[in-house]
């Protein structure tokens, strides 16, 4: 094989090598799990739905260190080219968010690893960040924020919905990038208050109201309207502000993904209360 590189071989030697070279790194990638050629992704194997039951906790949280230190690539589906960080359609889907305009400070996306912004103290990932690494908060409802003078069509990359032209200050609120360390904890706590409340609901009758409560916490009265009323239809009463939340009578009104704004600033509110007064 040295020959290769210090003769002139003829092309049939060349061919020859190479294909051995490529017979090469086909088995090892086979055999040892490597990242065959061609094939760029961070994650070679992902967990199908309930093994991480099956697995132990050190590879299960290895697992999860790896997925938020990977460096998501294309084709794992890194990137949006043809929506807003909201996941509402471009405003103007002829410029899809392709190379050069993949990655924006301010609109977004910014980054193609968790760990890209949640890594101090000392890279650690889960933790926090400079202020070099804020968030930019709504300006994801641009498709790429340019600030020029003839990018006129609205919410595409300088005017708002109206036409009324944006700056910095005005287009979005930077946030400090947070340590996440003991979210999974306040997380579950929620998912544990709002298993409880989705029974409390699912037991009432036509006509009936209950308190709804949760680890001792008060979220109002819920009420399930009888079937004199017109069909499809419940409320929810919220405790302080009075809200009345129509919700579809099947939907489940205090499931992740389905709260008022209100409703869910208010249970992540509660949880980190709840979660202080526990520790």
């Amino acid at each position: 094989m040295m020959r290769l590189f210090h003769g002139t071989p003829g092309p049939r030697l060349v061919s020859t090598a190479l294909v051995a070279l490529a017979g090469t790194f086909t088995a090892s990638a086979q055999f040892s799990g490597a990242t065959p050629i061609g094939r760029e992704v961070a994650i070679l194997r992902h967990l199908q739905d309930g093994e991480e039951y099956q697995v132990s906790l050190p590879q299960l949280v290895k697992h999860g260190r790896d997925l938020f230190t990977a460096v998501w690539t294309e084709q794992e589906g890194g990137g949006r080219p043809f929506s807003k960080g909201t996941g509402a359609p471009l405003a103007d889907p002829t410029q899809p968010l392709v190379f050069p305009r993949n990655f924006n400070r301010l609109s977004a996306p910014e980054a193609n690893s968790c760990a890209g912004c949640h890594a101090q103290p000392f890279g650690v990932a889960g933790g926090g960040s400079d202020i070099v690494a804020n968030v930019f908060v709504l300006a994801q409802w641009f498709d790429f924020l340019t600030f020029g003078r003839f990018d006129l069509l609205p919410t595409k990359g300088s005017v708002d919905e109206i036409g009324r032209p944006v700056m910095e200050r005005t287009v979005a609120n930077s946030r400090a990038t947070l340590g996440m360390w003991g979210a999974g904890y306040i997380e579950m706590l929620a998912r544990q208050i709002t298993r409880d409340l989705q029974a409390i609901r699912d037991a009432l009758a036509p006509g009936e109201s209950r308190p709804l409560s949760s680890k001792g916490i008060s979220y109002g009265t819920i009420l399930r309207r009888s079937p004199r009323f017109p069909p499809g239809l419940s409320v929810v009463e919220q405790r302080r502000t009075g809200f009345r939340h129509r919700v579809p009578e099947n939907s489940p009104s205090v499931a992740p993904g389905h709260e008022t704004p209100g409703l869910r600033r208010e249970l992540q509110s509660e949880a980190m209360a709840a979660a202080s007064r526990m520790t």
